[in-house]
C-alpha cells in the first residue's frame, strides 16, 4: 500500500488552523468555511483547499452527516503542535 505524502504547511494553513483553534476556545463552536474565507480575505474554494490539506495532515477532522459534511463540523485533530503567531 502506498504511503500518503504530507505536504508542508504554508502561512495561510497555519493562520486557518489558529483561527479554528481560537474560535473553538473563545466561542465554543468552530467557524464555517465562509467565516474562514472572510477572515483571511480568500475565496471559499481556496478555504476548502486549505481545510482539506489540514485534514490530510491530521491537524483537523470533519464530522459528516448522512450524506455530506456538517456545517460547523470542524474539530481539532489529536497530537497537534502549537502554531504561534
Amino acid at each position: 500500500m502506498r504511503k500518503k505524502i504530507k505536504k508542508p504547511l504554508k502561512k495561510t494553513d497555519k493562520r486557518i488552523f489558529n483561527f479554528v483553534r481560537r474560535s473553538l476556545e473563545n466561542r465554543k463552536i468552530p467557524p464555517t468555511v465562509r467565516e474562514i474565507a472572510k477572515y483571511l480575505r480568500i475565496s471559499v474554494g481556496a478555504a476548502h483547499r486549505h481545510l482539506k490539506k489540514l485534514r490530510n495532515n491530521g491537524l483537523l477532522k470533519f464530522r459528516y452527516g448522512e450524506k455530506q459534511r456538517v456545517t460547523r463540523g470542524i474539530k481539532i485533530g489529536t497530537n497537534v503542535p502549537f502554531f504561534g503567531r
